[in-house]
């Protein structure tokens, strides 16, 4: 299955589109998001996603900050995940996920202890990236799968489906960030949405994720649609990690 090359990637956001009149009236932001690790030693993602939110009584700032680690062979997923409004704690999420044969158990340390069992085909992150690439690599257009992130007070995966666009050659590429390391490489755009089985409409997705997918994991070019509200996001910096090759 293809791995995800070790980087730092930083993305600039902005308000593009609001679709309700209480919406925001301008949104500033930036998502750092570090992967780091291999299939042998398991995979560790940080992120940081803060915003600054402006609205008619002001302004405020969303700092949303998470730390996993998952074994490269989907057997065990680690998560803490902290969001701060204003400097001030909110909500805190802290688990671990673990696959034994068919089934997946999920130990909830935080917001309150609980012990629940997921659907077996449930997919960790870095496994629904993989299986993306995978299916892009091989021409396939669509990708559903249960994904279990930690996210919304870890009690619950996501369905998700995930449409797939043509293939993009280097020679598609234009002069932008990154293209030191992306420019010789091939991309799909992704469009990911996210459905949350529990709600009063679970045909109408919670969010959609779009991104241009590279080869090596490597995104650029996001876009996120809270439906209320569109956010994109250029890639401002990319940085490639140290790794350590798996011993054959």
């Amino acid at each position: 299955m293809p791995s995800i090359i070790p980087h730092r990637a930083i993305y600039d956001l902005e308000l593009d589109v609001t679709r309700s009149s209480s919406g925001p009236g301008d949104i500033k932001g930036r998502l750092v998001f570090e992967a780091t690790g291999t299939e042998c030693e398991g995979f560790t993602v940080n992120t940081r996603f803060v915003t600054q939110i402006i609205g008619e009584r002001g302004s405020l700032v969303n700092d949303l900050q998470s730390a996993t680690w998952e074994a490269g062979d989907g057997s065990s997923y680690r998560f803490i995940t902290k969001n701060f409004l204003n400097r001030k704690l909110q909500e805190e999420t802290d688990g671990i996920a673990s696959r034994d044969g068919d089934d997946i158990s999920v130990d909830l340390k935080r917001p309150e202890e609980e012990e629940f069992e997921l659907s077996p085909k449930t997919l960790f992150p870095s496994q629904h990236v993989r299986r993306i690439l995978q299916a892009a690599e091989a021409g396939e257009r669509i990708v559903a799968a249960d994904v279990y992130d930690g996210s919304d007070t870890g009690r619950k995966a996501f369905a998700t489906t995930t449409v797939i666009g043509e293939r993009q050659s280097s020679s598609d590429h234009t002069e932008e960030v990154g293209d030191d390391v992306l420019g010789g490489l091939a991309s799909w755009p992704v469009t990911i949405g996210y459905f949350d089985p529990d709600s009063d409409q679970p045909e109408i997705p919670t969010y959609e994720f779009s991104y241009d997918l590279f080869e090596n994991g490597v995104s650029r070019s996001i876009v996120l649609d809270y439906g209320d509200f569109v956010l994109t996001g250029e890639l401002s910096g990319l940085e490639m990690l140290a790794s350590t090759p798996c011993e054959q």
